[in-house]
């Protein structure tokens, strides 16, 4: 075999190991209204065994005094077990900033320390009235069961145990929620009203007097998916701050 053969050979095999690592896709909508205006978000995730990847669009249209607030953002994140660090990306700004995961671990120390005074409590145990469906239904493409919490049926949750998160991904969620807060995601246990704690949220709406809030759940699977897509474009600026 001569050696073009051998790098044409390799060509394909090489990028079929690329491709073949695990990589598992999280795409999410959020759409809210209550009385200063309205939100929507469009989010998608990428994890890897040794990274985290995110991009967020994000827009608030307000209301009244609250139109100086209206904004349009599309930011992202990477974080890196691999080199220890988390990257904060801008596009629209076209800038990015890098720190290292020690730096926040110890920002977030002083940050405890200062607050520690703070001894508020909440209350999650108790149960309202429910109500769970006996027939799954087709909800964003999941086969899902529907939670009714409360008497008016204000609060509506669809769950699937049909598509389950891999050990790696869970892994990662755990040292990726000690550096980054997924505002965007929506993840609660519901085991007090007899829901498996494994089960993934499918969609998730709530009304009441203030406005609503609607979450849904597009995409959850493992995938062939590059994460180059989330890679910073070279012409972006790295900056002290955004």
């Amino acid at each position: 075999m001569t050696f073009l053969k051998v790098k044409i050979f390799l060509i394909p095999l090489f990028t079929t190991i690329i491709f073949s690592q695990n990589t598992f896709l999280v795409e999410t909508s959020v759409t809210a209204s209550f009385k200063m205006g309205s939100m929507k978000s469009e989010s998608k995730i990428l994890y890897t065994e040794q990274n985290y990847f995110s991009k967020v669009k994000f827009s608030f249209k307000g209301k009244g005094v609250a139109r100086l607030m209206s904004r349009d953002m599309h930011n992202g994140t990477i974080i890196s077990f691999q080199d220890s660090s988390l990257k904060k990306i801008d596009y629209k700004k076209k800038k990015f900033t890098s720190r290292t995961l020690q730096e926040i671990i110890a920002e977030k120390k002083e940050n405890l320390n200062a607050g520690q005074n703070d001894n508020s409590e909440t209350n999650d145990d108790e149960i309202e009235k429910f109500m769970i469906s006996e027939v799954p239904e087709i909800i964003n493409g999941f086969e899902a069961y529907k939670l009714v919490i409360g008497d008016s049926n204000n609060t509506q949750i669809w769950f699937t145990n049909t598509s389950t998160e891999p050990i790696f991904v869970k892994i990662i969620k755990e040292q990726v929620n000690k550096f980054e807060n997924n505002w965007f995601s929506y993840s609660e246990n519901f085991a007090k009203y007899g829901i498996d704690e494994n089960a993934v949220i499918v969609k998730f709406f709530t009304k009441d007097d203030d406005g609503s809030f609607d979450f849904n759940l597009i995409t959850h699977e493992e995938i062939s998916f590059s994460p180059e897509a989330f890679k910073i474009p070279k012409n972006f600026k790295k900056v002290r701050k955004l």
